[in-house]
């Protein structure tokens, strides 16, 4: 193994969630190379939603069970657009299965989820205390899988 300390930005640029039916192709085995085969056909609208800068949080926890090690995995950040629309298509995807594909700020992508082992939204609505506070919407992913998030290379 060659180990080199050339600098790697951290952290998310960008967040996609999908549910299972906007999802196809799927290989039998999901890897790092067999992944480029799903195929994304997100719905269409015209909803608007920033992600708060540097608040996506993906952890991703190993851990032993019976039937060997589970990737636990939550992934939050927090949406600092606010608008009727967007808590509506909220609505849509929350407690529904899907899968989720990061855009890591070194370029790389990865897919978390399956389409056998999906993933699960739900969300927070927070409308602040005072005037000039702080008002958002947290969401949040959790799930588990069999192994990792695999790398996505489109």
């Amino acid at each position: 193994m060659n180990f080199t300390n050339d600098e790697k930005l951290p952290g998310f640029a960008e967040f996609e969630l999908f549910l299972l039916e906007e999802t196809s192709n799927w290989p039998f085995v999901v890897t790092d190379t067999t992944s480029k085969d799903v195929i994304f056909t997100p719905y269409e609208n015209d909803v608007e939603a920033i992600i708060d800068p540097d608040s996506i949080i993906a952890d991703i926890n190993p851990k032993q069970s019976s039937e060997g090690e589970i990737q636990q995995i939550n992934i939050s950040f927090r949406l600092i657009t606010r608008s009727e629309a967007l808590e509506q298509l909220l609505e849509q995807y929350a407690n529904q299965p899907c899968v989720g594909r990061g855009k890591l700020n070194n370029d790389f992508q990865k897919l978390y989820g399956t389409n056998k082992e999906p993933l699960y939204m739900n969300y927070e609505i927070n409308d602040g205390s005072k005037v000039g506070g702080d008002s958002y919407t947290e969401v949040r992913i959790k799930g588990e899988t069999r192994k990792r998030p695999v790398y996505y290379t489109p």
